[in-house]
């Protein structure tokens, strides 16, 4: 009696497995993020509002990450991606042609880095970012090949999102075969939910341009990438304005829309009285043209925002 009973129950359980993925789902997920190396999750860093990668170069680490978040000379708020360690660095070396910038970190604030590798490696693709300033989350892509967008004047590794979220923030992730850095993902189009990198190539080429110490056309380069890594710094990051790292204008439109807060709670002198009545009411302590001038940067910001993932692409054959 007993046996049958349990024949019986394993007839129901056994087609849930198949019918209903949702009981096999958790399973299948944990395996996934298990195979991407404790290493490579440490290494994948948060640099101020942007994504980045901890890497050794030159005999010593660096961070790389997407030049559109950062400009030449800036000190950037570092924290890896096991968060064991936060620091400072600087942005050293910047290159808008492929969206690459570079940034010099003490090693002593690391706790992981990869390496770039001479040649491609095989193994599966994936990315590792900070969505919306959240993770390191892990997404997963299929190669597509080398494609055009209008963002920038070369091409760029093209991806088609299978699993995770590439958005605002994700910009400078690093993107991953056999456990290494093969491109830096920066860019997006939701529509088609394509995501696209500076491919291995021009990294390798960008790190390279790092030991002539010259400024190129679009390329630009602070002494510290040549001479050594930024000085330690032991103050720490700024709450205000002034601590601001990241150029994607999520920040500044925050700055903006709590000074136009401030101004709108004042209050200006009273009118004068007329002939004929008492004075007027106090006014609005602003001015009109400094207001009208702020809410067109508002709104220019704004607009960059909406737009930022949102790409108009010009598709060509892959030549690699």
């Amino acid at each position: 009696m007993r046996r049958a009973l349990i024949l019986s129950l394993l007839c129901l359980v056994l087609p849930l497995g198949f019918m209903c993925p949702a009981f096999t789902s958790g399973a299948a997920d944990k395996s996934r993020t298990a195979s991407v190396p404790d290493e490579v999750m440490a290494s994948s860093v948060r640099v101020d509002g942007c994504s980045g990668t901890a890497i050794d170069f030159r005999g010593r680490s660096w961070v790389v990450t997407a030049a559109h978040c950062f400009k030449i000379g800036q000190k950037v708020h570092v924290v890896t991606g096991d968060r064991l360690k936060i620091g400072m660095g600087q942005v050293v070396a910047l290159d808008t042609g492929v969206d690459l910038a570079l940034v010099a970190i003490d090693r002593a604030k690391l706790t992981s880095r990869v390496t770039v590798p001479a040649q491609l490696p095989d193994g599966d693709w994936y990315g590792v970012g900070y969505p919306a300033g959240k993770g390191p989350q892990v997404w997963r892509g299929s190669f597509k090949g080398a494609e055009r967008i209008t963002n920038l004047p070369r091409s760029r590794w093209c991806f088609k999102l299978n699993r995770g979220r590439f958005r605002n923030g994700s910009s400078g992730s690093g993107v991953f075969r056999g456990g290494q850095l093969v491109a830096v993902a920066t860019h997006m189009d939701d529509d088609d939910e394509e995501i696209f990198a500076a491919p291995l190539h021009d990294l390798q080429s960008f790190l390279m341009k790092t030991r002539s110490g010259k400024d190129s056309p679009g390329f630009r380069l602070a002494g510290l990438a040549k001479d050594g890594p930024a000085q330690k710094q032991t103050e720490p990051a700024a709450e205000g304005p002034a601590g601001w790292g990241d150029r994607d204008r999520t920040r500044e439109i925050l700055e903006i829309k709590e000074k136009l807060k401030n101004m709108t709670s004042k209050t200006g002198p009273a009118g004068p009285a007329g002939p004929s009545g008492p004075a007027g009411q106090p006014g609005p302590g602003m001015d009109q043209a400094q207001v009208e001038e702020i809410l067109r940067r508002l709104e220019s910001l704004e607009t960059w925002t909406r737009d930022f993932r949102a790409i108009v692409r010009v598709r060509v054959k892959p030549k690699e």
